[in-house]
């Protein structure tokens, strides 16, 4: 459809937990025509971050370079489509990326709906693990999960000085430091069997706000982490993220870790993979670890920083930071202390 617009309406929208790294901004556009028909866009820019590279796990370009590259137009059968992109325009400063405004179709997502998208996952990655052609451009990341950990560092080896903050303890959990402190220390490991692994084509991100339905489409927003991975890898954000933003009991994130983790094993199995389930377990469970490792920085950080607790409040609906801080620990348990456990056991650590 194109038309001469007479007017144009722009509103900022908020963007996902992602545009905490800041350089990301988000507009909706609504238009009208001289003969009265209507549309809606969304503009997303991408500013510049100076000294950012194109290996950088948040590299400022990488989901422009995404669509410009035309690498989604044949996503695999059955699994996501990219949403439709109607420009892309580059600029000194920024990039911007002219796309649909999607309704999404569904509210809140019932385990049957996070089960389909865990199968969505393993139909994508098992494409790249059944034969087809990885791609290959130097601006996908790669191992995503273990290049996080260089940026963990200055806390994680000095975690006894954020721990002088209550809530720092509180949202560790305390009782749990010593055996955090022994994850860090194994994380090469993990990151090691995490590149020993199978390797596909990961988006890293596709959790509720970023996977939208389209009547039978499932479209799946925002390529700025996606890379080469292990397989497993994919799943992590599904889980680990709704447990966050989706209401933790531990019942809820073992009865999420068990749909998700057999759906996207029937995925791979229908995309044509015939590898060890134990193999894709075991890239799930590292992964898992080192996001929980990442989680132990981003919660302590955001607690303990007025500005940013202030955006916690919000995000959570919650005024009790201490409360958000029991949320936090009780994930933690599970994301990154049962999760780390199962994968040392899995590779006899």
């Amino acid at each position: 459809m194109s038309f001469e617009a007479q007017e144009w309406q722009c509103e900022p929208i908020q963007g996902g937990f992602g545009s905490a790294v800041g350089g990301t901004a988000l507009y909706r556009l609504r238009v009208s025509s001289v003969d009265d028909r209507r549309c809606s866009l969304v503009l997303k820019l991408l500013y510049h971050r100076a000294g950012e590279t194109e290996d950088s796990p948040y590299y400022w370009k990488r989901e422009f370079e995404f669509y410009r590259s035309g690498m989604l137009a044949d996503m695999p059968r059955d699994s996501f489509v990219p949403p439709r992109i109607f420009a892309l325009e580059e600029h000194d400063d920024a990039c911007w990326i002219w796309m649909e405004d999607i309704a999404d179709s569904k509210g809140a997502w019932s385990l049957e709906d996070f089960a389909d998208v865990a199968e969505r996952l393993g139909r994508f990655n098992g494409a790249w693990l059944a034969g087809a052609p990885q791609p290959a451009p130097a601006w996908l990341s790669q191992s995503w999960h273990a290049s996080l950990l260089p940026g963990l560092a200055d806390r994680l080896n000095r975690l006894d000085e954020a721990l002088a903050h209550p809530l720092a303890r509180l949202t560790l959990p305390l009782d749990a430091k010593a055996e955090i402190e022994s994850i860090w220390r194994d994380r090469k490991r993990f990151a090691t069997a995490l590149s020993s692994l199978p390797q596909t084509l990961c988006h890293y991100d596709a959790f509720r706000r970023n996977v939208l339905f389209r009547g039978d489409d499932a479209v799946l927003l925002d390529w700025a982490l996606a890379g080469i991975g292990a397989i497993g890898e994919d799943l992590v954000s599904l889980v680990a993220v709704s447990l966050h933003y989706e209401g933790y009991t531990p019942e809820y994130a073992s009865d999420l870790d068990d749909l998700a983790f057999a759906s996207y094993m029937l995925g791979l199995r229908q995309s044509g993979w015939r590898g060890e389930e134990r193999l894709a377990r075991i890239g799930y469970t590292c992964g898992m670890t080192l996001r929980g490792l990442a989680g132990v920085k981003q919660d302590i950080d955001q607690l303990t920083n007025d500005a940013a607790a202030d955006e916690v409040r919000q995000t959570h609906n919650q005024d009790d930071l201490e409360e958000i801080a029991r949320l936090f620990a009780e994930v933690r348990r599970f994301r990154l202390l049962k999760m780390a456990r199962e994968a040392r056991a899995l590779l006899k650590i």
